[in-house]
């Protein structure tokens, strides 16, 4: 029954990881296109100079790796897996811009499987802000015998530009696997939106006041 469990485990996975890379129908953006000058845009943030080092039993093609483009960051998935007591790392830097310094968080999800005694899979992240002071430190991991933790978050005061070193290591045990690392950005809410904020909570304010004295 535990080896039947075991193989069920696995073959959910490989499952998950599929669909995870499975190409779309137009051609997606990959890590291939980012690498050597590429970056997109979303909202108030710019991504560029992206570098990446891939190491193990990894896919070394850039263009297996795709990346979703997400309302406050963006998505990597790819064939992030190992097996059979393989392991690979992947290593991937770049910079993150802003017209003003808005920037005020970062967080990162990245759900690991792993099977089998020692199996690993984990993701450290570094952020950096001017003059390379330190911002933050996450990690995410699954890690066999010992437990699983797939988000962490971290806030700190604005600012305008980020430097983000992150590594991804999969392996040991029978299988490990992160079929995604959402990578997402907080921004300081923009001056309207805080005054619309301010003017609603006012509002419920003064209708207590005049439901207090109806009452």
């Amino acid at each position: 029954m535990e080896l039947q469990r075991r193989w069920l485990g696995i073959a959910v996975a490989l499952g998950v990881a599929l669909a995870a890379t499975a190409p779309p129908s137009a051609r997606a953006l990959t890590l291939a296109d980012l690498v050597g000058g590429g970056g997109f845009s979303v909202g108030l943030l710019s991504f560029s100079d992206f570098d990446v080092s891939i190491g193990g039993d990894l896919s070394a093609d850039l263009s297996d790796y795709p990346v979703q483009i997400l309302p406050d960051g963006f998505r990597l998935t790819g064939p992030l897996s190992a097996l059979l007591g393989g392991t690979g790392t992947l290593l991937l830097s770049y910079d993150v811009t802003a017209a003003d310094p808005v920037i005020d968080g970062v967080s990162l999800f990245a759900p690991g499987t792993t099977i089998g005694s020692g199996a690993q899979a984990w993701v450290a992240e570094s952020a950096l802000g001017p003059g390379n002071a330190p911002l933050a430190s996450l990690f995410v991991y699954d890690l066999e015998g010992v437990g699983a933790s797939p988000s962490d978050a971290a806030s700190f005061a604005a600012v305008s530009a980020i430097s983000v070193a992150k590594t991804v290591q999969v392996g040991g045990g029978i299988f490990a696997v992160i079929p995604v690392v959402d990578q997402r950005f907080s921004l300081v809410p923009e001056p309207w939106s805080l005054a619309m904020v301010s003017a609603g909570l006012a509002g419920l304010a003064l209708f207590g006041r005049r439901h207090e004295r109806m009452a």
